[in-house]
């Protein structure tokens, strides 16, 4: 499969430190579940500027849940370099820490884990009964694994032949105060998924050519689970990786790290 050419490369990059400040001053102001966020902005930087027509205003365009609702901030970055929200709308209470459908192209509401999946799932079935080409994507925390709802809603998907469903997990290791494999651990993701019935492929989160070869893969056939390898607060490097500094508080000391 072929690299994303050199210009739209740069262009990313380009995008995502746009982004990554934006967010950074948001954090400032707000506070932020920082770590969750910084994991996934890579690949919510090619989903939104490059893959898919996820802000328009056609009724049956491709749509995003973020099921992991913690990292709403990257969103509302993303939705404020876009122009699609003003400055006073993304410094509000509107834009809160989780995803709120009142803001234009927010697609649902999440912050309790294990629910936007099975709206994806919902989302899914409507746009192919409807015969409608878009796709509907779903990114899940690999902690929110533990969610029995995530695995009623996998089994629907792959019962009712959702091949316009893309599942991707953010797999940064982490959930809330400590490692995803300390709390529950859950053996051979990709495997596992295999066997329920998925298309699985698996990137590094961080790379925009690892990402897009992945997504150039996706056979549409059958439902699509994209494993995201990724690693929080990516970028600064005191604490990556880390069970440390998960949440931004405005008010502490930490946030010195985003000067």
């Amino acid at each position: 499969m072929k690299n994303i050419n050199p210009r739209t490369l740069n262009y990313l990059l380009k995008k995502k430190k746009s982004v990554k400040l934006k967010l950074y001053n948001y954090t400032k102001r707000n506070s932020s579940f920082l770590g969750s966020c910084l994991s996934c902005l890579d690949v919510l930087v090619y989903l939104y500027y490059f893959k898919y027509d996820l802000t328009s205003n056609k009724k049956l365009r491709s749509r995003f849940i973020l099921s992991k609702g913690h990292a709403a901030p990257n969103i509302y970055s993303i939705l404020y370099d876009k122009k699609i929200i003003s400055k006073r709308e993304f410094y509000s209470k509107a834009a809160y820490w989780h995803p709120n459908k009142n803001i234009k192209c927010i697609d649902f509401q999440t912050g309790a884990l294990g629910h936007g999946l099975p709206i994806g799932v919902g989302m899914a079935k409507f746009y192919n009964d409807k015969g409608a080409k878009s796709k509907i994507i779903v990114m899940l925390g690999d902690g929110e694994l533990n969610e029995g709802s995530i695995w009623e809603s996998m089994l629907l998907a792959v019962k009712w032949k959702l091949k316009n469903l893309i599942i991707i997990i953010d797999k940064n290791k982490f959930q809330a105060n400590d490692k995803t494999e300390k709390i529950l651990k859950i053996n051979n993701i990709a495997k596992l998924f295999k066997e329920i019935g998925f298309q699985v492929l698996e990137c590094n989160g961080h790379n925009y050519n690892d990402i897009n070869r992945k997504f150039m893969k996706i056979s549409n056939i059958k439902p699509v689970l994209i494993i995201a390898n990724t690693v929080r607060n990516f970028g600064i490097k005191e604490i990556q990786n880390t069970k440390a500094y998960w949440f931004f508080d405005k008010s502490n000391k930490n946030i010195s790290l985003l000067n």
